[in-house]
């Protein structure tokens, strides 16, 4: 290792639930051993190694859930251990500078491959560790996958006023409602229209309140009534339970005069919508555009000029054309906001989303059967909003290679109004902000199985891709279920060095390893213990911690794509 630039990983996993003061089996003698643990990592101490396994086998009878199905995944167990003294090779808690190694629970259940290879049950040990050699000590938390979330027109994002309650709002409860959770709409407002919340009736008394569109145009300080019952409720919007504000920062957004966007009859309206990132590269070999075109009709024959029309058609118009063209279709999922801030969803959304969501889909909105069209109403616009929506095709445990791709970038948008040649600088066009910014998941199981299969093979443990014999015979089927492939995982780093005193060669040099950790919550103590060994050596090396970025949770939830898309939201399957 001393003649590259990277260091040796080691992965270990620390997998395993709590246990306290469990009776577990000693793999060697038999004999029942009593320990506790923090999540996957041993805090008894004066055990020797081999009890990593019995703890790993112990829990193995009690599958637990969380974050998903994981009766079917390792539970792995560590632990810090001695190096000399009466503490050799047994574990501890360490607190002065003395010299440790970190060992991990067998992965194998069998020992022996045959009558002859074996040692697969042998726990997994890390080299001695030097706290004076330590260089870096840091945890990388996992994070949930973002979509990008764009604004066009005028949306609760873009107009503001859109409604927010916190803890319920400042709720007095009527009575009178039907048992039960349904949705109405809110109405007490002079400016603020179209919000629609779900409430949770208990004895005929409102018990809860959510808001499930936003709607537009609503102020602090106002009073709302949910109308149904026979003394209404009432929700009060203060600063703690208030209102989207309109992004107007020249930096990351546009909200403002361009958000309420008129359209003219007699013409033709073009939406120019980029779709960039690593999902349309590998579909197409380049980014995705298109341009969709909305021609507003003819105007009425009594008319001398042009007269405003409901932007709400040609927000419809545009989302049409984009759902049409199939190089643009899979990258997208699209919500419309009406000039009266009702929220219209996309044809083929299934009938339970749009009852959970209180709305309808955009192909009813102007059908004279389902809604007729207001037309145009003086200073009130549409707006439509992008919900990137892409992931890639993902394969099973049983053909698994590590070199299948697995997608992470989310994808991004990019939408302009342009003229007839594409040009969007020619005059002033319709707003576009983004409410959310697209950001990759971190922590990602598919991820964390190739670490696992990597530091295998530094061990000899050879991963067999394509042969599923060998595999199942080299218990390279225990490895791949080892990780769940869905979850998301908490990673800790402990960088050190080796170094070499007497080297044949006689160059001096350093042999770097990096020691992954794995676990599916934070491991409190260890990061505490470890933290406190390098403390007592006075080795203040970074103690970092790579945490998410800042949640954006949109203010709207969308609906599952429809299946005849056959697309998916990005996220973890």
């Amino acid at each position: 290792m001393a003649y590259f630039n990277h260091a040796f990983q080691k992965t270990f996993l620390a997998t395993g639930a709590t246990l306290d003061d469990a009776n577990v089996t000693d793999p060697f003698t038999g004999d029942p051993v009593t320990v506790s643990s923090d999540e996957g990592y041993l805090t008894t101490t004066g055990l020797p190694t081999y009890v990593l396994n019995g703890m790993s086998s112990y829990q193995k009878q009690f599958p637990y859930s969380s974050p998903s199905d994981l009766s079917t995944w390792t539970s792995g167990y560590i632990g810090i251990f001695g190096t000399s003294g009466a503490s050799a090779n047994l574990s501890i808690l360490p607190e002065n500078c003395c010299n440790i190694y970190i060992a991990g629970s067998a992965i194998y259940t069998n020992d022996k491959i045959g009558p002859f290879a074996g040692g697969y049950t042998e726990t997994n040990k890390s080299k001695m560790i030097n706290p004076k050699y330590v260089q870096k000590f840091y945890r990388v938390d996992p994070c949930l996958p973002q979509n990008m979330v764009v604004h066009v027109g005028s949306t609760y994002w873009t107009a503001g006023g859109g409604i927010v309650l916190l803890d319920g709002g400042s709720l007095v409860a009527g009575t009178g409602y039907t048992n039960g959770t349904y949705t109405t709409t809110v109405t007490g407002s002079v400016a603020g229209t179209g919000a629609v919340v779900q409430i949770v009736v208990t004895g005929n008394t409102v018990d809860s309140v959510s808001v499930i569109n936003p709607g537009k145009g609503y102020a602090n300080g106002e009073t709302l009534t949910i109308v149904g019952g026979n003394n209404d409720a009432t929700i009060d919007i203060d600063a703690t339970n208030g209102v989207t504000i309109a992004n107007v920062d020249p930096l990351t957004g546009s909200g403002g005069d361009s958000c309420c966007h008129e359209f003219l009859c007699g013409e033709t309206y073009y939406l120019r919508v980029d779709i960039k990132g690593s999902p349309a590269l590998r579909f197409l070999n380049h980014n995705a555009y298109y341009n969709a075109e909305a021609y507003t009709g003819c105007c009425p024959a009594d008319s001398i000029a042009p007269t405003p029309v409901d932007s709400t058609l040609v927000m419809i118009l545009w989302a049409n054309a984009l759902l049409r063209y199939k190089l643009i279709e899979p990258f997208l999922q699209i919500v419309i906001q009406d000039q009266e801030g009702v929220l219209w969803y996309e044809p083929g959304t299934d009938a339970a989303s749009l009852a959970a969501l209180g709305g309808d889909t955009w192909d009813h909105y102007n059908d004279g059967v389902n809604h007729t069209s207001p037309g145009y109403i003086e200073g009130a616009c549409a707006g439509m909003i992008f919900n990137g929506a892409y992931v890639d095709t993902k394969f099973g445990d049983c053909t698994f290679q590590v070199t299948d791709f697995y997608e992470k970038q989310p994808v991004k948008i990019y939408a302009s109004e342009v003229d007839y040649n594409g040009d969007p600088c020619e005059f002033t066009g319709i707003c576009v902000v983004t409410e959310c910014q697209g950001t990759q998941a971190q922590g990602l199981g598919e991820q964390i199985l190739r670490d696992v299969i990597l530091s295998e093979s530094y061990r000899q443990n050879f991963f067999a891709s394509n042969d599923l014999r060998i595999r199942e015979i080299t218990q390279g089927n225990q490895l791949v279920s080892a990780i769940n492939r869905n979850a998301l995982y908490t990673k800790y780093y402990l960088l050190h060095s080796v170094p070499r005193f007497n080297n044949p060669t006689g160059v001096f040099d350093n042999d770097r390893y990096l020691l992954e950790i794995i676990s599916l919550e934070q491991l409190g103590q260890f990061e505490a213990d470890i933290q406190t060994w390098l403390a007592g050596c006075n080795n203040d090396c970074a103690n970092d911690e790579f945490t998410c970025v800042t949640d954006c949770t949109p203010a709207i939830a969308f609906p599952p794509i429809p299946v005849k898309s056959g697309k998916r939201p990005i996220g973890i399957y």
